[in-house]
């Protein structure tokens, strides 16, 4: 790290620990009203029935789709970021010094970790309902698409890991059981997740942000009080190796209990909401850090994103061609692609700014749940073909963009922006690509 960097880093955190209680205040009033809201990537999808569904005046029509899909509900992905606690409880357990409310945490906490044996990373049965889901809806809306005698081949990739083959097997069974006259084809690899499912970047940035992170949960948590509440000898909790990391793992089963609603399991009444929201808070401090397009940290993580579009200004030329049998591209991976995909091509409420910005306004469950997507719907009439965007199924407007009609624009304009962006080419000495898959999520 240089001292620049270094000196940087301080004053961002300063920054930080001062939007601590407003931050945390914000976000206990949305977990009030939906403890989910506060689950960061684990939050389960939803999909608002009421969106609005609009078409386009001038007699266009769709007729190609291209998307990008992060994998559905899934089991947590390794057991490092949980595994001192449930170590704790286990042993205060094990010598009869939990309290009554320590004991059912602990049974809760028990339930959840045992149900992830060689199932870690895995998608949940929930995960393979919502791409069905989606699948099923994105085909109601766009029927021309699929139906087309001409255009009939459902183009897919995926990510290596098998939560995202299984999203995309979902989501296509689906397609296909509506109209099975569609030919689908699949492709997974490391050359793809290289080149644009999840691009490689320095370890020394990610060391970076995790200074920043350590800081503000050692000035917003109080760990010693909450842990009080379960452990009868407060000697298990003074000697404890990192008490930080044992109430951010209990955040961590609380949350993963959402995407596993076949274990019936809810920590919600076990854990105050108050710890709950802080955690949350600093969740979203840490995603953003290390994920999004921020002022700090974005020449890192915009690789994903610019590798990304250019993907789909390739795929959309080749499906654009007048004798092209293309109905559909679809994309299955993280959120670490996700987000920087939907920062770069300028969609509300996903910013780039500064992490104590986005500590203060942002949260992740609202931008990237479970199953988060990104749809181009390609409409031709007698003018330029247009493209309308959806996020998450709710149509967009893009910032620095300007529509033809409502929400729909020009690809030609689309494209151009994409073209113009910068950063798929940066590579640092550093990389450890060994080491990828601890931030796909």
């Amino acid at each position: 790290m240089t001292p620049n960097l270094n000196i940087h880093i301080v004053i961002l955190t300063v920054g930080l620990l001062f939007s601590a209680i407003l931050s945390a205040q914000t976000q206990l009033q949305r977990m009030e009203k939906d403890p989910k809201a506060g689950a960061g990537i684990y939050c389960p999808y939803s999909y608002d029935a009421a969106s609005e569904v609009s078409r386009p005046e001038g007699g266009y029509k769709p007729f190609y789709i291209s998307h990008f899909g992060r994998h559905g509900s899934r089991y947590f992905s390794r057991p490092m970021t949980w595994q001192m606690a449930i170590d704790c409880f286990a042993s205060a357990h094990a010598e009869g010094k939990l309290t009554a409310e320590g004991e059912a945490l602990y049974g809760a906490m028990k339930t959840v970790y045992d149900a992830h044996e060689d199932m870690y990373g895995e998608l949940a049965p929930l995960g393979a309902v919502e791409h069905r889901d989606i699948a099923r809806r994105m085909y109601d809306r766009e029927k021309p698409v699929f139906r087309s005698k001409k255009r009939n081949q459902v183009r897919c990739i995926s990510s290596v890991y098998s939560r995202c083959i299984m999203s995309m097997a979902n989501f296509t069974e689906e397609l296909s059981s509506l109209e099975p006259d569609l030919e689908v084809t699949y492709l997974a690899g490391k050359r793809y997740n290289n080149e644009y499912l999840n691009s490689p970047f320095s370890y020394d940035f990610n060391n970076d942000a995790e200074l920043v992170i350590d800081s503000l949960k050692r000035a917003d948590l109080d760990p010693h009080s909450l842990l009080s509440l379960y452990f009868s000898d407060a000697e298990i909790v003074a000697s404890m190796k990192d008490p930080y990391e044992v109430e951010m793992g209990l955040f961590n089963f609380w949350a993963i209990c959402f995407d596993l609603d076949f274990l019936g399991v809810d920590m919600t009444p076990l854990i105050p909401l108050e710890e709950l929201a802080k955690c949350s808070q600093i969740d979203n401090a840490a995603k953003y850090a290390k994920v999004a397009v921020s002022e700090e940290f974005g020449k890192y993580t915009r690789v994903k994103g610019v590798n990304l579009l250019k993907d789909f200004v390739a795929k959309a030329d080749d499906a654009l061609r007048q004798d092209s049998d293309v109905a559909a591209d679809l994309r299955f991976a993280h959120d670490s692609a996700f987000l920087p995909l939907c920062s770069l091509l300028g969609i509300p409420g996903y910013p780039t700014c500064s992490i104590d910005e986005a500590y203060r306004t942002w949260n992740v469950a609202d931008a990237v749940p479970m199953c988060s997507n990104l749809q181009m719907v390609f409409y031709k009439g007698k003018g330029d073909v247009l493209v309308k965007v959806l996020v998450n199924e709710k149509e967009t407007t893009l910032n620095g963009l300007t529509p033809v009609q409502g929400v729909y624009y020009r690809w030609n304009d689309i494209k151009a922006l994409i073209e113009g962006l910068e950063g798929a080419d940066y590579v640092n000495d550093n990389i450890d690509k060994s080491q990828n898959n601890q931030l796909y999520e």
